[in-house]
């Protein structure tokens, strides 16, 4: 009788720890998906509500490589997101196991998220470096970017400089209309 009392025990505590990490789950696909969203509406991307479909993010991601990674124009940024997420859909396909399921989604994850970290960074170096903590913390690093450059996001378009130069429709001249200021 105890050691059925000690399989349910240890049943009990699984049950309880995969629910845990289910709950971990959906917490960090919601932020990641959120502030994916935020960023990519920033910056202006294709579909920026792609941020909350598991393999449009390396959509999303793929379209950070233009101008970050790639030359400015070189490749459609359309089409190195849409290549990024055929082949985390192939990766995904061709796993053999959960476990590596889940290992090659954060790496193609932080793959797709290498022009997201260089664009935040700006040095090449630092962005491989965030790609490989956010491999090494399952995602979480990911998180934590995406969190940091919304806020440098929103802080470049709420400067005045920028908001007078997007809202004015006509550009500026030097010319004095009301001649107050002659000598």
């Amino acid at each position: 009788m105890e050691l059925f009392g000690l399989f349910a025990g240890i049943a009990i505590i699984g049950i309880l720890l995969v629910l845990f990490l289910f709950l971990l789950g959906i917490i960090k696909w919601l932020l990641q998906g959120f502030f994916l969203y935020q960023v990519a509406d920033a910056k202006n991307l294709d579909l920026p509500i792609l941020g909350f479909v598991p393999f449009g993010t390396f959509y999303l991601g793929g379209q950070m490589y233009d101008g970050n990674i790639l030359s400015k124009g070189q490749v459609n940024p359309k089409t190195i997101g849409l290549v990024f997420a055929i082949a985390g859909i192939i990766v995904y396909i061709t796993g053999l196991s959960i476990g590596d399921i889940a290992i090659s989604y954060i790496i193609m994850e932080s793959i797709a998220f290498l022009g997201i970290f260089k664009a935040y960074s700006k040095s090449t170096g630092v962005a491989v470096l965030l790609s490989l903590l956010n491999v090494i913390t399952a995602g979480i690093a990911a998180i934590v970017i995406l969190f940091l450059y919304n806020r440098k996001l929103g802080e470049e378009l709420s400067d005045p400089a920028v908001r007078e130069f997007e809202d004015s429709d006509e550009p500026e001249t030097n010319v004095d209309t009301d001649g107050s200021n002659r000598m």
